[in-house]
């Protein structure tokens, strides 16, 4: 007797009773979906030895950027006959200090080891990227009583306006130290940070090559009331005088102005402009303050 065929429950459309419970499909496919890629783990070890060696070569790399900025700034000052000046070296800015003979030897001095080569992976470059002078002035006989603030800081040209070319060499010059680094305050403040002071350096000691007097102008963003901008602006301004005069700048030469936000450079719609506005200008006065 023949069995009766089983039923092809592949091919069945009968509904599935409800109190059965649900199929799962297993698969390669879903199987592989619940993997994760290698990828991110095999980058974790990488990632860790590229940090290491951030952090192992960064400091060593420093040191030697240094090193050579103080060996060619030093070999520079003998090749030039500078001998009266000493170099003292911070990371790649190099300050200059010694009773220069004269103006020319100052500015030879300067120029020689900004210029100074030093060997690198890529050949020669001269590593210094700024020269701040701090020299102590005497009296030159060879030269005229004009051509720069003495010793006791006094000037003798402070009443004399500068001509329209020194003016404007003055004003660039003030110009590119400030583009290269900003005068820090605390918020709200018109203290300086001390992280200003080799900024303040490098100003007092473009003053000594300017003519005549100089206007220090304050300017802020325009958040807050105007009225207390303004004075917030004049008082970061004075607070500069004061370093540059601690500095031996004559204080005669200075005057301090607050211009609060009423001279903006960039727009105060968005924090880069605000950042911006907030700012110290150093120009050359055409005529003496009175």
């Amino acid at each position: 007797m023949d069995k009766p065929p089983l039923p092809d429950n592949s091919q069945s459309d009968r509904p599935r009773p409800n109190w059965l419970p649900a199929r799962r499909q297993v698969g390669t496919v879903e199987a592989a979906a619940t993997r994760y890629p290698f990828v991110p783990y095999g980058l974790v070890p990488l990632l860790g030895l590229v940090l290491l060696m951030i952090v192992a070569l960064v400091p060593f790399a420093f040191g030697e950027v240094q090193a050579a900025t103080e060996a060619s700034a030093r070999a520079a000052l003998q090749r030039s006959g500078a001998t009266w000046a000493t170099a003292s070296v911070s990371g790649q800015w190099v300050v200059l200090e010694g009773r220069p003979p004269s103006r020319e030897a100052a500015a030879a001095a300067e120029r020689a080891v900004m210029l100074a080569p030093a060997d690198t992976l890529f050949g020669q470059a001269a590593p210094a990227t700024w020269v701040i002078s701090q020299f102590t002035w005497v009296d030159d006989p060879l030269l005229p009583g004009s051509l720069g603030p003495r010793i006791d800081g006094s000037d003798p040209d402070a009443a004399t306006p500068p001509s329209p070319a020194e003016a404007e060499a003055c004003d660039e010059t003030m110009a590119s130290i400030l583009a290269s680094a900003r005068i820090e305050f605390a918020t709200n403040s018109a203290a300086i940070g001390v992280g200003s002071d080799a900024l303040l350096d490098a100003i007092a000691s473009a003053a000594g090559y300017c003519r005549g007097s100089l206007s220090i102008d304050g300017h802020t963003d325009n958040v807050g009331r105007a009225v207390a901008n303004t004075r917030l602006s004049l008082r970061r301004a004075e607070a500069v005088r004061t370093a540059l005069i601690s500095r031996g700048v004559a204080a005669d030469r200075l005057v301090a102005q607050g211009v609060g936000a009423a001279e903006p450079v960039a727009t105060n719609g968005s924090e880069q402009g605000r950042a911006r506005n907030r700012r110290i200008e150093i120009r050359t006065l055409r005529s003496p303050p009175n």
